[in-house]
């Protein structure tokens, strides 16, 4: 299992009316009518207050143009009332007005802007804004990439109490940017972030208790904490739920679970979701065996997640050599129906249900074999898309472990020989490779891992034949 980053960066917040400031005639009816949800008359009390020039209307009324409260929602409005409050110098109108030019609402992505505003927000001790503004440091976004000074932002923010910026600091002290790489204050800065309930702080801390990174390798403990990410609706927790749940660490196995927690992840458009869900359905654990189908979901989680790091592309050419045309052809058009996430399950109930008309086998075509290709290796569930940490006894690689068995015999075909070059098919299980060379040699051997010099992430190399 792989540490995720999930920048936090933009919360926008509404404010009471005693912290966005000092409170005037008028403005404690429109936050009573807002706080009952009465949105309607809470921006019809709100806006002669703004347009009196109250910098605490001015916000409120931003803050309801952007969620579409009480009027048709509108960032281009939400821009101005944001700016007119912010020149004023209301820390809460900065720091929203920094967040929709970070995300180019209402006005055209302008990380410079961004910047300006966040800074001026974080000048007034604004916690959200130091972690953004931490945030676009790290990035290099607006302003030169400088590790330390995204340390130092997120330090004074996460000294306040910001779950936020205790995970992004987290994350930094986890992969050793701008800081020395230490994985105990990692796993003390997720602490702080999970106890307030965020969810990438839950599954970062669960991860750290998966991989023994920085604590007791702890598998209930990982469990428990995946569950809390996962029941917020976390598509990479409920993906490592599923995780434990089909290789049995730190639960009973349970691959029925496994498929509820893969089947909720891949609902999320999440890569790995996808891909898990595809190798129990090509194993029928949990679920019918349709190869059909697991190709389906590995087509639908490559064209997601291409990194290297996903094994689905991988694992969609294995199983197309065991296809007919008429299956492949079949489980391509099966992609195309599971290409709106949210009815992924509808979809999948409505191909594997058969007909209420149908009383007895179909008949199929003759089966006609597709060309064959390189066996890539066993189906093997994936990694997140956004990893960035290689942990140690994963369970990625102890899934690996179960599903060598797809294949018979571990070395890939011979490949053709080309005139003039060496050719060589290779197969990988995590960090061990078979190799058949063009003249039939065989060898294994396991990957080195180097540093990709452009991201700096640490990724496995199998070299060249």
């Amino acid at each position: 299992m792989r540490l995720r980053f999930r920048p936090v960066l933009l919360t926008l917040c509404l404010c009471s009316a005693i912290a966005c400031g000092t409170a005037f005639a008028g403005f404690d009816q429109a936050v009573a009518a807002y706080e009952r949800k009465d949105y309607v008359t809470a921006f019809r009390e709100f806006r002669p207050l703004a347009q009196q020039g109250k910098s605490s209307a001015q916000y409120s009324l931003g803050w309801m143009y952007a969620k579409g409260q009480g009027v048709a929602q509108d960032h281009k409005e939400a821009v101005k009332w944001y700016r007119l409050a912010a020149d004023q110098g209301d820390a809460f109108a900065q720091y929203n007005l920094g967040g929709m030019y970070a995300k180019g609402q209402g006005a055209a992505q302008d990380y410079k802007e961004a910047v300006k505003y966040f800074r001026m927000a974080a000048n007034q001790g604004d916690a959200r804004a130091q972690s953004s503004l931490g945030l676009l440091y790290a990035n290099g976004q607006g302003v030169p990439q400088d590790y330390k000074e995204a340390i130092k932002l997120y330090r004074m923010a996460a000294e306040q109490g910001y779950a936020g910026a205790q995970y992004n600091l987290g994350w930094m002290y986890a992969i050793g940017q701008g800081v020395p790489q230490d994985y105990k204050e990692a796993v003390k800065l997720y602490r702080m972030a999970a106890d307030q309930g965020d969810a990438g702080g839950l599954f970062n801390l669960g991860v750290m208790y998966d991989s023994g990174l920085g604590a007791t390798q702890d598998y209930k403990e990982a469990v428990k904490l995946y569950r809390m990410a996962a029941e917020q609706g976390d598509a990479g927790g409920q993906f490592n739920l599923g995780m434990m749940y089909s290789t049995g660490h730190g639960v009973p196995q349970d691959y029925q679970e496994a498929v509820k927690w893969f089947r909720l992840s891949a609902e999320q458009g999440d890569a790995s979701g996808q891909h898990g869900l595809g190798v129990m359905y090509e194993k029928g654990q949990g679920v019918p065996a349709s190869r059909v189908v697991a190709y389906a979901l590995y087509n639908l989680s490559a064209v997601g997640d291409p990194s290297p790091s996903n094994n689905a592309a991988a694992n969609r050419t294995r199983l197309a050599e065991s296809l007919s045309r008429t299956e492949l052809e079949a489980a391509q058009a099966l992609t195309r129906e599971l290409n709106n996430p949210a009815t992924l399950t509808k979809t999948l109930d409505k191909y594997l249900t058969p007909p209420a008309a149908a009383v007895a086998a179909p008949v199929t075509a003759p089966t006609v074999p597709v060309a064959a290709t390189p066996a890539l290796g066993p189906a093997t569930a994936s990694t997140k898309k956004n990893s960035k940490t290689k942990a140690a006894t994963s369970n990625v690689e102890r899934y690996a472990s179960q599903t060598t068995a797809l294949a018979a015999d571990p070395y890939p075909q011979r490949p053709p020989q080309v005139p003039g070059l060496m050719t060589c098919n290779t197969r990988c299980v995590d960090a061990t490779c078979w190799r058949t060379y063009d003249d039939g040699k065989k060898v294994m051997f396991q990957m080195l891992r180097k540093k990709d010099p452009a991201t700096g992430e640490l990724k496995y190399d199998m070299g060249d034949c």
